[in-house]
């Protein structure tokens, strides 16, 4: 309509504007992300070609899951109760189905991509930068509690997914371009290596992963399908090698190996005996944190450094008392009066932090790989480590879905249900860590039934497939991250998540998509 007034192409123009926006909001700001929405859809009703709109819908399949997915949950308002919860995840989960369905219904010209992800690249540029100078305080004045704070514009969990979709995207033109431009991609895939090898976020290294590898295998499948084969399965062998080696060992995540251990005998420098500390069945603990402790002494000098009580809990609510053994014993201190007064203050700040050795506190990926390791051998307490806690999501994920396995509790019940069982099976987990899931799979399959678990894996692995089939490079890795992101968080529970899925699958759902430029 508006085309008469502006010019012929204005329609086309403006939905490549609204479609570069929310490209922009994705890093950056929800606020542009409904702007954005909201241009996109005003501008497809003013257009008002309908008929075109209809047969670009008709013939997606694609969509037809995704529209089938979300008017399950529709659906299963039939049997559910807390239809508060329940009105809300429609409401977030509105962007999943209309997005994609203005992207299908008025397609956007592949050639064209090369604006919005150019300008999602830059917004994330832009983002990381900020995020990584405010982090060690060159600009602003944030305080920060712990590595997570390194993300200031959202979730650090969903803005490691987004700055590795950024990298998988620098890697596509970094091979589609040549000369000065394709150096730039290169650059910028480098720092986004690096701000994910900073940052910690373990989904962040994953996605990245994902991203590279299907690079390499997008290569070597195009030189031979029994080497690209060949290289999925050695690729596949090998990870889960490394894992069972990295992991399967206890005695390779003891604390500080080099321990100095004194004997039976030795004293404090205040001559006061080392206290025995005993395990459950009454023998002598011989782990290298729970030797050279001298109780009295520890207890004294702790309250004089810090305002945290040693019987307390530290901002991670693990009990403070044996974060400190731990930090300590990975200084390769006594726990006594000398070896507490070696500590610095900012020693001090991170074990009330909850942080369980001085590796730990550093940055980079290495620190936070060591905390998952001493998570898995000393799992007695589930709080304050994510690991642990969503171990206990999904086991308890397990347990519903095993009560309600054929139709699911309903849209609106997940959590009345998490907290029943929860309860049912005194699980160790504060109040306020009582989750849900935190695994797409299991919550399609708690909402839905088994009917919606279905669906939910089909809808992606049809997605998977047409990629491959259209050898969309950029299609093939944001399926993939997407689908490695649904194994550790609710992705689509959060309008940040669904924004971020919603806006890929409904680019790349087009059919013909060998370039996103």
């Amino acid at each position: 309509m508006l085309n008469r007034f502006f010019g012929t192409n204005f329609h086309t123009s403006f939905h490549l504007f609204g479609i570069s926006a929310f490209a922009v909001g994705l890093p950056t700001s929800k606020v542009i992300l409904s702007l954005a929405s909201i241009l996109l859809l005003l501008n497809v009703l003013l257009e008002g070609n309908f008929k075109s709109y209809w047969q670009n819908i008709r013939t997606n399949r694609l969509l037809h899951i995704l529209s089938a997915f979300w008017i399950l949950h529709l659906v299963a308002l039939l049997w559910t109760s807390d239809f508060t919860f329940a009105f809300n995840d429609i409401r977030v989960k509105v962007t999943l189905v209309l997005l994609p369905l203005i992207l299908v219904a008025k397609p956007i010209q592949q050639k064209q991509l090369i604006l919005p992800f150019s300008l999602f690249i830059g917004s994330l540029l832009v983002t990381s930068f900020y995020n990584f100078a405010s982090y060690n305080h060159w600009i602003g004045h944030h305080q920060y509690d712990d590595i997570r704070g390194l993300s200031l514009f959202g979730s650090h969990i969903r803005y490691g997914i987004l700055i590795s979709m950024g990298a998988g995207i620098c890697i596509y033109y970094f091979h589609h371009f040549k000369g000065l431009i394709k150096f730039l991609f290169f650059l910028g895939f480098l720092w986004f290596s690096y701000y994910t090898y900073y940052s910690q976020i373990i989904s962040g290294v994953v996605a990245l992963a994902i991203a590279v590898l299907s690079y390499l295998l997008f290569l070597v499948f195009s030189h031979s399908k029994k080497l690209g084969y060949f290289s999925v399965l050695s690729v596949i062998a090998v990870v889960a090698g490394i894992l069972m080696v990295f992991f399967s060992n206890p005695s390779a995540n003891s604390i500080n190996t080099d321990y100095t251990i004194l004997d039976n005998n030795a004293r404090t420098a205040s001559g006061h005996a080392y206290t025995p500390l005993y395990n459950a069945d009454g023998s002598i603990n011989k782990q290298a944190i729970f030797v050279n402790v001298c109780e009295p002494e520890l207890n004294k000098e702790w309250s004089k450094r810090s305002t945290y009580n040693i019987d307390s809990l530290d901002d991670r609510k693990q009990a403070i008392r044996f974060t400190i053994l731990r930090y300590m014993t990975s200084k390769n201190l006594n726990k006594d009066s000398v070896g507490v007064s070696k500590l610095s203050t900012q020693d001090i700040r991170n074990i009330e932090k909850g942080i369980g050795s001085i590796e730990e506190s550093e940055s980079g990926l290495v620190s936070r790989i060591d905390g998952i390791r001493f998570q898995l051998y000393h799992n007695e307490n589930p709080n304050g480590h994510s690991l642990l806690q969503r171990l206990a999501f999904w086991k308890a994920g397990t347990e519903i879905i095993k009560q309600h396995w054929l139709l699911g509790v309903g849209t609106g019940d997940v959590q009345t249900a998490f907290n029943a069982e929860y309860e049912r099976s005194h699980s160790k987990l504060l109040p306020e860590n009582r989750l849900r899931a935190h695994n797409s799979y299991l919550t399609s399959w708690i909402s839905f039934g088994i009917l919606g678990f279905i669906l939910f894996l089909f809808m992606n692995i049809a997605f998977l497939v047409q990629q491959i089939n259209e050898r969309n490079l950029v299609g093939i890795m944001f399926i993939l991250i997407a689908m490695s992101t649904f194994i550790i968080e609710d992705t689509l529970e959060t309008q940040m998540g669904v924004s971020f899925f919603a806006f890929f699958y409904g680019i790349f759902a087009l059919r013909k998509t060998n370039s996103p430029s």
